[in-house]
């Protein structure tokens, strides 16, 4: 999770060629509403499964999006240059006319191994192993279908980090 001491919000990067689904994302990750669905998913959790749930505590994002691969790996090297490197990344998996959400991905796991990598997609002819194999490790790589819900990836994130 983000190492900065006054911001504990989760740093996500976001890169997709469709300015209509990076709002979707926008809203989905800032809204109230996606902190009261967060909030009510957690308490429902703490019921359903017996688990402790600080629902009070919804977890807050900070959003950086682009909309071509090359922006998020000049994105995600400007953040790690800044000792703020990205707490998730989430990348569609084609993006045309630059290069695709994989090569992103790859060079992006080369700059920081630790970090979540979500892919989402509408359309990929690229084999799940084929992207485990391209970005490793499997353990820290994700992979969602269009469409989705985005609240519900906003809560998937904010597990990701340990912070719901």
């Amino acid at each position: 999770m983000n190492t900065d001491m006054n911001d504990d919000s989760i740093r996500v990067l976001i890169a997709d060629d469709d300015e209509q689904i990076i709002e979707c994302y926008r809203e989905a990750f800032g809204t109230p509403e996606a902190t009261d669905y967060i909030k009510a998913l957690d308490a429902l959790d703490a019921e359903l499964f017996d688990v402790d749930s600080d629902v009070a505590a919804a977890p807050k994002f900070d959003i950086v999006a682009c909309t071509q691969g090359q922006d998020a790996i000049d994105k995600a090297l400007e953040a790690s240059d800044d000792g703020h490197p990205f707490d998730v990344v989430i990348l569609d998996v084609r993006m045309p006319p630059g290069i695709d959400g994989v090569e992103a991905g790859s060079r992006i796991r080369e700059l920081d191994a630790d970090v979540p990598i979500v892919f989402v997609t509408g359309f990929s002819d690229i084999p799940r192993e084929e992207l485990e194999r391209r970005v490793p490790p499997p353990m820290k790589l994700h992979y969602f279908n269009k469409p989705l819900s985005f609240m519900k990836l906003a809560r998937d994130v904010a597990g990701l980090v340990g912070a719901h």
